[in-house]
């Protein structure tokens, strides 16, 4: 008897346990009656215009829960009273339109791990505690005709994350997870004529969480597009179109293979299928289709000597297919186009049509600066010109399928597309088993590599399929694999985690010398290195090396820069609400938001800010290096002949026009050659520069310090030193600083000129212990000990020289010189004394000038900031700009604002004009803000306008750029504390 009890209660439980188990914590319930995956499908007249798809994007009314217990469990019934329900924009996050928390997390999940469940009670500071998973309910309603009901409706959705469920005229029609593929629902049965109610149930977090920790904003709701297709009962359910070229590309096969559905009540007798490409039509034979069947039909073409499809030649053969009836007349008709190409790694070599290309990539999230997760055409077109203008051809999708629209456009302007399956698992650890190797979410894994296939496997911009990234290794990535092969054999699955799965060998952020040195050890497969030179803030030195590297091993198939944009939000400073809109542009009472900055916990601050553009897409300095390194024609001079270099295989040095421009001055002769755009294109008009090089060809005369008279100045002795000139005086006090600079009776001086060592740290720079590295030098400055001070006078100019000691263990020696109209020359002096000193943030001088000097002019390297390890394609020039255009607001405030190889800088205020002349190659700043304000979190709360800081170095610490969180500067971009270093410049003063 208690054997038989222990029996009852034992299924009581599991039956309990299976009836409180949710969908969206269920692993093996991945969707419900969801159609199959298919390619997109293109109507000939572009769906906005086309009756055949009916629109649902616009306002839906809305009610936003905590959690799931408090969601409105019936909204979907048809009698349900919407009265009170608020509005929101479809597509779109809800976060961004006044709903529950944006949260910013890079490798840890947002809720407790403990899958599959994501409602684990978390620790009570953590956001997801008192919005433990939020659900989202939306309600539309869509008008039906009675000639619609006679055809096959199909309810597409977009993206919606992370899992929902949509009920029609209040019956459930079905389930859906995979937030970053499409999801499709025939809903036939389910309309009637006249009005219809579309509920959907959106869950903010699913057990489908577990595989898109990605990092980037945890956003939610429906934000992509919802549309309703209006398919004939007999249609294209979807279609493969492949070419092949054969080994020497003088004719290429194409195969198309179409599957054809019946969604009617009768068979479907004599249907045709007709593919016209090339000026040709080729028919298919005639099919009968029984009810419910979906058979497939083969077309074969061959294109002679093909124009082959390349990022830098992206020559396309449009092409439709027809579905026709039995008389002949046309059904469904869609458009395309077709690109051919091979793909292929020939051993060690990757190679794009034979030839051994370089992917000169980025990698790029989905993301825009008020609507979130979705972006807008116009956002994409502008992300994929800068891309083309900035010599990218290589794209990456981290880490999910972006929208149809963005495959479209690197198709047609030429851009080679790594697409990625929506799959990471990283709060698990890299290459985790926990993922990888569970059985029960092998599906789940096979499900995101199936949907990034079968939607793009039309596009010839994608050239690999990423399985994912930094998620799990075992099994479950082995089906991904194989799932990708399966759909064609020529596919190039790619993977991060292990070797095994990837038709490729990765490495993540090496240094360029890692880079080299793994490369050469790699023997079965090309190397790439996915993500690398991390551009997170002021960044991206080394660019040159990375690419030296590069090039001069053909088995390094390429690298992806980490990333493309800043994922700032635009969140108003008074803390209202977001302003909702497709306008990329700041508005002055707003700035760019990162993690932190809702109270979303936990967080990951501004890691979301690594981007080579702003939110606003406005190009960071870094990315002219980018565009200049990643150019395709290489420039060299021989004997005062400029000799032209293709860089690209599929790129000719006669596909661009050439012009050269002369400049002197100061007998400094530069030769600047460009290479322009022959035609227009859709990202760039004619004329435009797509690769440069300047030559310096005669050297730049630096000043030599002269008197201005027989006399030299008189000093008065007091406290401190006054050098009496014909235009004023300069003050020298006791410690040897210059405290006054006065010019008709007015000091331009609000600080002393002194010895400055000190660099603000950026952030590959904090966050790999760069302060407590150097901290040795952040007083030593103010911290000098003078020895003596000198004055003395010859031929007109009068010295002053100051010996010191430094706490670091060396000697240092200023000495002024003066001319009697009140020029200064300053010389300095170090010399260790000691071993083993730290290296050298900066080596210079710094004062701080009024707050009138606000117009800068100088020549030098620019006209964008550039620092040692960052300053190749910034030309040597003369350039004038504000002072707020020579400094950088990066969005969260880092040492910023460098211009090398400066000949000289001159800084005007309305009435007076300060000049530093170099007698070298000098580093310079100028800031309207202290290095001591650069400890707050945004741009707009530097405190500002009070003076003008001018540094005035020979040398400064480089930017870095392998990654920012432990590698260090290459020592070729430092400054050796071990090493004595001299240098000079002249300060002059005109009214």
């Amino acid at each position: 008897m208690k054997r038989i009890l222990f029996i009852l209660i034992s299924l009581l439980v599991l039956q309990t346990q299976a009836q409180t188990t949710h969908d969206w914590e269920n692993p093996s319930v991945l969707s419900i009656n969801k159609l199959p995956y298919h390619a997109t499908l293109q109507l000939p007249s572009k769906w906005k215009e086309c009756k055949e798809i009916v629109s649902l994007d616009g306002q839906w009314l809305f009610h936003w829960s905590r959690n799931p217990e408090e969601r409105p469990t019936d909204f979907y019934r048809e009698d349900y009273d919407l009265s009170n329900w608020d509005k929101i924009a479809v597509p779109g996050n809800w976060q961004l339109q006044g709903y529950g928390t944006p949260i910013y997390i890079n490798i840890n999940y947002p809720f407790v791990r403990n899958r599959p469940s994501v409602t684990t009670e978390p620790p009570k500071h953590w956001t997801a505690y008192g919005n433990r998973n939020p659900v989202g309910s939306y309600v539309t309603f869509l008008d039906v005709t009675k000639e619609m009901l006679k055809q096959n409706l199909i309810l597409h959705f977009g993206g919606v994350h992370s899992a929902f469920y949509v009920w029609v005229n209040g019956q459930r029609v079905g389930y859906s997870q995979n937030s970053m593929s499409p999801a499709e629902f025939d809903v036939t049965k389910y309309m009637r004529a006249g009005r219809n109610k579309i509920a959907v149930e959106v869950y903010r977090w699913s057990d489908g969480s577990y595989l898109e920790d990605q990092d980037m904003w945890r956003l939610s709701g429906i934000f992509r597009s919802v549309q309703l297709w209006v398919r004939p009962l007999v249609h294209i359910a979807d279609y493969r179109v492949k070419s092949e070229p054969n080994t020497d590309f003088t004719k290429a096969s194409v195969t198309a293979a179409v599957k054809i559905c019946n969604m009617g009540s009768k068979m479907s007798k004599g249907m045709g299928v007709r593919l016209n490409i090339d000026g040709k039509t080729i028919e298919g034979k005639v099919m009968d289709i029984a009810v419910g069947d979906t058979i497939s039909a083969s077309l074969e073409y061959t294109i002679d000597n093909p124009h082959l499809w390349s990022a830098a030649k992206p020559d396309l053969y449009p092409f439709s297919i027809e579905l026709l009836d039995n008389k002949g007349s046309i059904s469904e008709h869609f458009d395309y186009h077709l690109g051919v190409k091979r793909v292929e790694c020939v051993g060690e070599v990757f190679k794009v049509n034979g030839k051994n290309v370089k992917l000169r990539g980025v990698n790029r999230h989905d993301h825009h600066p008020r609507t979130g997760r979705y972006v807008d055409d116009a956002t994409y077109e502008k992300d994929i010109a800068l891309m083309k203008q900035a010599n990218i051809n290589f794209l990456r999708t981290s880490h999910y399928p972006d929208r149809e629209y963005l495959y479209e456009l690197c198709d047609r302007y030429g851009m080679y597309v790594m697409d990625e399956a929506n799959q990471e698992s990283h709060g698990y650890g890299y290459a985790n088993k926990d993922m990888g190797e569970d059985p029960a979410w092998k599906e789940a894994h096979v499900d995101r590599a199936t949907s990034l296939v079968e939607r793009d496997k039309n596009h010839p911009c994608v050239i690999l399929w990423s399985l994912g990234n930094e998620g799990g290794v075992g099994p479950n990535i082995q089906a991904m694999y194989d799932k990708v092969k399966s759909f064609d054999s020529s596919f190039l699955p790619f993977y991060d985690c292990h070797p095994r799965y990837s038709s490729l060998y990765d490495e993540g952020y090496p240094t360029p010398k890692m880079m080299k040195d793994n490369a050469a050890k790699v023997k079965d497969k090309p190397y790439i290195a996915r993500e690398y030179a991390h551009a997170m803030g002021n960044s991206m030195g080394n660019m040159k090396e990375y690419w030296d590297v590069i090039y001069a091993d053909s088995s390094i198939a390429g690298a992806a820069i980490w990333d493309w944009v800043d994922q700032g939000l635009a969140k108003p400073k008074d803390g209202s609400k977001m302003r909702l809109s497709s306008s990329l542009e700041l508005m002055d009472d707003e700035f760019w938001a990162y993690g932190g900055d809702f109270g979303d916990k936990p967080n990951d601050g501004n890691f979301c800010i690594n981007g080579l553009v702003a939110p606003d897409r406005k190009p960071h300095p870094h990315y002219y290096v980018v565009k200049h390194v990643y150019q395709p024609i290489h420039f060299s001079m021989i004997d005062g002949k400029i000799i032209k270099k293709s860089m690209d295989p599929t790129v000719d040095v006669d596909d661009f026009d050439y012009a050269t421009d002369t400049t002197i001055v100061s007998n400094e002769k530069t030769i600047i050659v460009k290479a322009m755009l022959k035609d227009d294109t859709p990202w760039a008009k004619k004329g435009f520069v797509m690769a440069s090089e300047q030559f310096v060809v005669e050297l730049y005369s630096f000043p030599v310090f002269t008197a201005t008279s027989r006399k030299a100045p008189k000093v008065k002795k007091r406290e401190d030193y006054e050098v009496l000139t014909e235009k004023g005086s300069v003050v020298i006090d006791d410690k040897g600083s210059i405290t006054e600079i006065n010019v008709n009776g007015r000091n331009i001086l609000k600080t002393p000129l002194e010895p400055y060592f000190w660099k603000p740290e950026n952030d590959n720079q904090e966050k790999a212990g760069f302060a407590k590295r150097v901290a040795p030098w952040e007083k030593v400055g103010e911290n000098r000990q003078l020895k003596s001070i000198k004055v003395s006078s010859s031929k007109g100019i009068t010295f002053i020289k100051c010996a010191y000691t430094l706490p670091v263990g060396a000697d240092y020696e200023l000495c002024y010189s003066i001319n009697s109209v009140g020029d200064i020359k300053v010389e300095a002096d170090y010399r260790p004394t000691q071993a083993d000193i730290p290296l050298i943030p900066k080596f210079g001088m710094r004062m701080r000038l009024t707050s009138d000097f606000n117009k800068v002019e100088y020549y030098g390297r620019g006209p964008w900031e550039n620092y040692p390890d960052r300053k190749l394609g910034y030309d040597i020039g003369h350039y004038t700009m504000p002072l707020a255009d020579f400094q950088v607001d990066y969005v969260r405030p880092q040492d910023n604002g460098n211009r090398c190889d400066v000949r000289w800088l001159s800084l005007s205020s309305d009435d007076c004009t300060l000049r530093i002349d170099g007698c070298q190659p000098l580093c310079l700043h100028a800031w309207n803000y202290g290095e001591e304000n650069l400890n707050v979190k945004h741009p707009h709360e530097l405190k500002r306008g009070e003076f003008v800081n001018l540094n005035i170095d020979l040398n400064i610490h480089g930017v870095g750029g392998a990654d920012t969180w432990g590698k260090r500067t290459l020592p070729e971009y430092t400054i050796d504390g071990n090493q004595s270093h001299h240098y000079s410049f002249v300060i002059s003063v005109e009214q």
